[in-house]
């Protein structure tokens, strides 16, 4: 998935699996990509804001909005 800073996103499901962050995010929800630059595991970590909070997901956890409409 190529994403840049800006794009728009919605999370998927599996975001509801995240014990971080359980109870708070669910799938369906739209974001903007706000940073890119972490990497753990040698998998890149986005840093999407929704709703004010910046959440930090990686690129199975969301999917770019403009190729599902």
């Amino acid at each position: 998935m190529d994403l840049k800073e800006g794009d728009l996103v919605v999370t998927q499901p599996q975001v509801e699996k995240i014990r971080a962050i359980i109870d708070q995010l669910g799938k369906g929800r739209v974001g903007m990509v706000y940073s890119i630059t972490s990497k753990f595991d040698n998998r890149t970590v986005y840093g999407v804001l929704i709703d004010g909070e910046v959440y930090y997901l990686f690129a199975d956890e969301i999917k770019k909005l403009e190729d599902s409409c």
